[in-house]
């Protein structure tokens, strides 16, 4: 008997389990696994967020005093990471049937030790090695694989804490234990401390990914089991049982699955942009458009932050997405970032009458904006938990990712140096973004896509 054509569309499984499940009420979460999944959330976002409360205070440095140069700066920065992970993340969702989660885990966690260590020796030499935090792109294939339709929602939501917990954490240390010599120079007074004002955080950074290495090489198990290597493709095993190979993935970019895509990269760009340009406003002189305030108190603002988007996180996206549907919940999260981007100009408005008048009100209001500005991201951070069932094209949020911060400080750059409406048009054409996002979630459909068998999560690329 012949066998019969097989064809790939973007319902074909890149990773291939053997059997089928049906899933009656709502599965339990495997506790263990999660559990260091959402460690290892919490451990990619530290390093992140450490740095933004003394980047602008650095970057300064670079370009001689000149606040206007900063942005410029900036958007160099902060497109060095994307643009590694971009193609890495290829690397990765194509051969991670060959290479276990487990190998690619380890080498991040041990990238950022190493990297503490050549920036103590005033090296680069493997600096590069920061293109292996790709430990997002892995985690979110992890939970697709441990859990079901009854719980994946749930499993997501739970997976955005921790990252927002990070988000908390880390700006405290950034601020917080960043140059140590001025902040406890009964302590940290020697000559290394003065020259490497921002080992501290770095260190103590380094530290937790360590613990986390070894805590994933001893508990963390694989999720699907171990395949023989052939260098060969196997059409027919001896039982008559064809086995698949993964499908091309020109084969899976479907109309359905690129729009998709395109709420996720535009979800990225959005929060991307605004994490780009938020530490740089806190720390700008107000004249120029932003608060003037100290790393200690900026480290303080984004902590706040990420303290909230963590509580609304793991207490809201479950229920709101069981109660309002997939494409309301994202379709709101994606609309609270045109407020959010609009309260830019505001709270610097206020703080240019505390500082020409010195008004308590127009004080009072701009931390008020701050607080409203910290909820409203929390909200639009929840289109993620969303986003995530749809689709996991980390590739194309790494691509957003590397033009969103370049595109926000460069125009940010350019409005200050031209008087651009103001030096506020980065914000009113950022939020002009926001409103084409709204449109193009409202292309979605109210649920996941559905394949003809059985729903299922949106897969990566």
């Amino acid at each position: 008997m012949a066998d019969e054509p097989t064809t790939h569309d973007e319902q074909t499984p890149l990773l291939l389990s053997d059997g089928t499940q049906n899933v009656v009420g709502r599965t339990p979460l495997p506790l263990k696994q999660i559990s260091i999944v959402l460690l290892l959330s919490f451990c990619a976002s530290v390093p992140v967020y450490v740095i933004p409360p003394f980047l602008n205070e650095l970057l300064l440095s670079f370009a001689g005093g000149d606040e206007a140069k900063v942005p410029y700066y900036a958007s160099i920065m902060v497109v060095s990471l994307p643009y590694t992970l971009k193609y890495l993340l290829i690397l990765f969702s194509r051969s991670k049937t060959h290479f276990t989660f487990q190998l690619c885990l380890r080498n991040r966690l041990n990238a950022t030790p190493r990297n503490v260590k050549d920036v103590l020796d005033g090296g680069s030499q493997s600096l590069c090695l920061g293109g292996l935090n790709s430990i997002v792109a892995i985690t979110k294939t992890v939970i697709g694989e441990i859990t079901d339709d009854t719980n994946r929602t749930d499993a997501f939501a739970l997976s955005s804490a921790p990252w927002s917990l990070g988000m908390s954490i880390g700006p405290f240390i950034g601020g917080s234990l960043s140059s140590p010599h001025i902040r406890f120079p009964h302590i940290f007074s020697g000559k290394f401390w003065r020259d490497f004002p921002y080992f501290l955080p770095c260190a103590t950074i380094a530290l937790v990914s360590s613990l986390t290495f070894l805590v994933v090489l001893i508990h963390l198990r694989e999720t699907l089991p171990r395949k023989c290597s052939s260098s060969t493709p196997v059409e027919e095993t001896s039982t008559g049982t064809r086995s698949q190979r993964s499908p091309p993935s020109h084969t899976l970019l479907t109309p359905r699955v690129l729009l998709s895509i395109s709420n996720y990269a535009v979800l990225s760009f959005l929060t991307m942009s605004y994490l780009a340009i938020q530490p740089l406003f806190l720390a700008m002189p107000i004249a120029i458009g932003g608060l003037a305030l100290e790393p200690i108190q900026i480290g303080s603002i984004l902590g706040f932050l990420g303290f909230c988007t963590a509580f609304i996180q793991a207490l809201f996206l479950g229920p709101s997405v069981r109660r309002f549907g997939l494409r309301k919940v994202l379709k709101y999260s994606v609309s609270a970032s045109i407020p959010m981007l609009l309260l830019f100009p505001l709270m610097n408005i206020c703080a240019n009458d505390w500082q020409a008048y010195h008004h308590p009100n127009s004080r009072v209001t701009m931390y008020t904006l701050l607080v409203i500005q910290s909820v409203l991201f929390a909200i639009h951070d929840l289109g993620y938990g969303c986003v995530f069932i749809y689709i996991t094209s980390s590739m194309a949020a790494s691509v957003a990712r590397l033009v969103g911060p370049a595109f926000a400080n460069t125009m940010l750059g350019l409005s200050i140096e031209k008087g651009w409406m103001g030096g506020y048009a980065v914000y009113f054409l950022l939020s002009c973004t926001a409103v084409g996002g709204v449109l193009l979630v409202e292309m979605l459909p109210k649920s996941a896509w559905e394949s003809e068998e059985s729903g299922g999560l949106g897969h990566e690329y």
